[in-house]
């Protein structure tokens, strides 16, 4: 219930309108001061929009668009509160059964690393959003920093967290029109009848006797039809609106958090590009490790046709010998394919058209800087993370909203007024006519729904605070884990290169005792199996060890800035 004060000063014209109670046509007054307060039915309705939008944008914020956009997400782990697997599960440890690990031979000491990757579907890597649109004309060479760049143009991610900010700031605009002057314009023509014995004057005849002495002249109980014209511009302008106030100062708080989620959307787009282009770039070297592979089988299955025909060795070793060359040539076909799968999904992601002959000129390489250290790492992330300034910025914005909701019990004042032509039609009998006055609303008694909806706010309050401060503890566990993973990963990339150096001697000398005859072909044949895991497993290592700078890059909030 609301206690409505108003004062009105008038010269023969109806009292004004609010804004949104304009007359109807088919209306035979204007609404007066007793109605609605000026601008109330707009801001019911701004409210319900509002609380949709901040649904929406939780129930986003609340699923991540890909699963690469948790750090901890590009090594294999779980996505943490997402609850998604990883999206760099082609860059994580095969366990021996998946493609290229066919007729493996008895006796071999080091287990098969994959080459080629396991079978792929369309959602394998949790592919969420693409790109939104395609570039008319692939370049010619692509390294990983255009890469990124053009991602962050095309792609869904970006370009929906782009709108929403856009949205946020016509919310803001929609609420600050009720802070300024609202003008509208009306205008009607009617013809009207009035049974004024229906209003109480008169006991139903024709005529009755007017005023309270008997010689007044006789007043029709039946009046018209008459035409009446209203033309007016109606005025309304808040003076005292706190509540409005302070919900304006929510919005603009509200459009900075938006800010903050489309810069988010951008870090979280890069980190997911270059992902993908880490991805793109090792399928690329594992054909080229495959392609070694079968060179060196095809060599040595020369070797052992010659050796045959020289009558040192017999037909088993050539049947050795061209069983593995028909793997390596098997594992070929399969890298081949999984490159142009890898590839595609680099090309969807960023919005290259499909099938380009574009060229990726970044290479997985082992970089000579040093691990950084745990105290600064956490720092910078602090620092720098966006999701956490999300959730510092988010508190500040219900705390808002908690304040302006509680400025619903507070009165308002508003300034009304209308100014316009009275006649019976258009220049006929016609009179400028105004009216102009102040009303008071003041909240008396709601049935409690002020109360509830500020312990709604201020629940919605200390929500946000607890996620700032889970937020701040999984920054740093995401930093303890990327530094881990680097760690681990040029350990790996150096004891993969002694390996395949350890594993290029053992070759050497089996197929020196091959061709002197003092032993078969299946010391050769182990070698060579030893050297193609070798080798695989350098490309692996390489790939790790890219994806754990990758994962430190969006553990700190700097993956736009990662480079191979």
């Amino acid at each position: 219930m609301a206690l409505v004060v108003s004062e009105a000063s008038a010269q023969g014209s109806p009292p004004a309108t609010a804004p949104g109670n304009a007359p109807s046509s088919s209306g035979s007054q204007q609404q007066g001061f007793g109605g609605p307060p000026a601008g109330q039915q707009q801001q019911q309705e701004l409210q319900r929009r509002r609380q949709q939008m901040q649904q929406t944008n939780e129930q986003q914020s609340s699923a991540a668009p890909t699963p690469a956009l948790r750090p901890n997400a590009l090594t294999g782990s779980q996505g943490g509160a997402t609850g998604q697997g990883s999206a760099g599960s082609a860059l994580a440890a095969s366990d021996g059964t998946g493609a290229g690990v066919l007729g493996e031979p008895r006796g071999t000491t080091t287990p098969r690393a994959t080459v080629g990757g396991a079978l792929r579907n369309s959602s394998s890597q949790g592919v969420q959003a693409g790109a939104a649109r395609v570039l008319t004309v692939a370049p010619e060479q692509l390294n990983l920093a255009d890469a990124i760049a053009i991602g962050l143009d095309n792609n869904l991610t970006t370009l929906l967290a782009t709108e929403r900010a856009e949205e946020a700031r016509a919310l803001q605009q929609q609420v600050r029109s009720f802070l300024l002057p609202n003008i509208t314009g009306t205008a009607y023509q009617q013809n009207r009848t009035l049974n004024l014995a229906a209003q109480g004057l008169g006991g139903g005849g024709d005529e009755m006797a007017g005023g309270m002495g008997g010689g007044a002249a006789p007043i029709p109980s039946f009046v018209g039809p008459f035409n009446t014209f209203d033309a007016r511009l109606n005025f309304s302008q808040t003076i005292l609106n706190l509540a409005a106030l302070r919900e304006y100062k929510s919005s603009k708080a509200a459009v900075q958090v938006a800010d903050l989620t489309a810069q988010l959307a951008r870090e979280q787009v890069a980190t997911f590009v270059a992902l993908a282009y880490l991805t793109a770039q090792r399928s690329n070297l594992e054909v080229q490790a495959a392609r070694a592979d079968y060179q060196l089988a095809a060599a040595l299955r020369e070797l052992a046709v010659k050796q045959r025909n020289a009558g040192v060795a017999n037909g088993i070793d050539v049947v050795r010998a061209e069983s593995r060359a028909a793997q390596e040539r098997l594992r070929v076909v399969q890298a081949e394919a999984n490159a142009e799968q890898t590839r595609l999904d680099l090309e969807r992601a960023i919005g290259l058209p499909q099938g380009s002959a574009t060229q990726l000129t970044d290479s997985l390489v082992m970089r000579t800087e040093a691990v950084p250290l745990l105290d600064v790492a956490v720092q910078q992330a602090l620092t720098a993370r966006l999701d956490t300034r999300i959730a510092e910025q988010t508190i500040e914005q219900r705390a808002l909203d908690r304040k302006a909701r509680a400025a619903a019990r507070y009165p308002t004042v508003n300034a009304v007024g209308d100014y316009g032509q009275s006649a019976n039609t258009p220049f006929r009998n016609d009179r400028a006519t105004r009216t102009y006055g102040v009303q008071l609303s003041l909240p008396v008694f709601d049935g409690g729904y002020t109360r509830g909806r500020i312990n709604a706010a201020l629940s919605r309050q200390r929500q946000a605070e607890w996620q700032l401060g889970n937020s701040r503890g999984q920054v740093e566990q995401d930093v303890r884990t990327a530094l881990v993973g680097w760690r681990l990963g040029a350990e790996q990339v150096r004891a993969s290169e002694e390996q395949f150096q350890l594993a290029t001697r053992e070759l050497e000398l089996a197929t020196q005792r091959f061709r002197a005859g003092v032993a078969d072909n299946t010391e050769v044949i182990e070698a060579q199996a030893g050297l193609a895991n070798a080798r695989a497993l350098r490309v692996q290592a390489l790939a790790q060890y890219g994806a754990a700078r990758l994962n430190f890059a969006a553990a700190t909030g700097t993956a736009q800035s990662f480079r191979l």
